[in-house]
């Protein structure tokens, strides 16, 4: 199964009842090509663009939102920027020599065509949102070779947060691209060092998440996405106010620097 076999996801606000047989068949190619490329997510992505935007969700759920949580286990939010960026995902596929499906978690079969994982794109989707995927590829593109190593997810986001937005201010693709380039080459890009004991007692922390979930397992970027989510929600400030506290305690027993 290739991205070919899925079709474009087409608006029908006005798709309510039962779904129609090729509706039904829509669904299934969805939810098959969800389970059989897990791994490659500008599937995923595009195959949530069809539930959403053709309302097939209606079979089992009353809105998109449920559905996400209940079957992809993905926020709202988080399942709207996945499919943002299946744009790229699919784009770069389509450059490769080989069928994707032989190099999903690489993106390209060929050198010389641009890798980009999951996280960069979403880092890249404003752009994506306002000039589309083309003009992303040229903007991290622009960025790496400003840098002249493989750019951090981190840096990226940074130097796409000072890129305007379309509706600030309209500019050519040389222009975003001549951004960019400043931008990135008055970057740091220094990290500090992988504490890799406290990756460990993440990871086993995450385990247990699992496991009281019920769950067979939970993935860090899964729980940096719902821990963002859960800190962003002033609905319900719990996990914002418990960090508050962790974090007053902390400082109290280490000393404000």
């Amino acid at each position: 199964m290739t991205l070919a076999d899925l079709p474009d996801p087409v608006d029908t606000p006005a798709a309510t009842g039962d779904l129609s047989a090729d509706e039904e068949e829509i669904l299934a190619l969805c939810m098959r090509g969800i389970k059989q490329f897990e791994d490659a997510w500008w599937v995923m992505g595009k195959a949530m663009a069809n539930i959403s935007s053709r309302r097939l969700y209606r079979k089992t759920h009353a809105t998109f939102a449920e559905f996400a949580r209940d079957v992809f286990k993905k926020s709202r939010p988080i399942a709207y920027e996945e499919m943002t960026s299946y744009a790229i995902g699919e784009l770069l596929s389509a450059r490769a020599d080989k069928a994707f499906e032989e190099d999903s978690n690489g993106m390209s079969a060929r050198a010389d065509t641009p890798v980009i994982g999951k996280k960069a794109a979403g880092a890249l989707n404003p752009i994506t949102k306002d000039y589309g995927p083309e003009v992303s590829i040229a903007v991290h593109e622009t960025i790496k070779n400003a840098t002249g190593e493989t750019v951090t997810v981190k840096a990226l986001t940074g130097i796409v947060q000072q890129l305007p937005r379309k509706r600030d201010e309209e500019l050519t693709q040389e222009e975003l691209t001549a951004r960019a380039r400043k931008a990135a080459e008055a970057s740091d890009q220094s990290d500090e060092p992988d504490d890799g004991a406290l990756r460990q007692a993440v990871t086993r922390r995450t385990r247990q998440l699992a496991d009281d979930l019920k769950r067979g397992r939970i993935s860090r970027q899964e729980l940096h996405d719902m821990f963002e989510v859960a800190f962003a929600d002033s609905a319900d400030p719990r996990v914002y106010q418990a960090l508050v506290r962790w974090m007053k305690s902390r400082e109290a027993e280490v000393g404000t620097p």
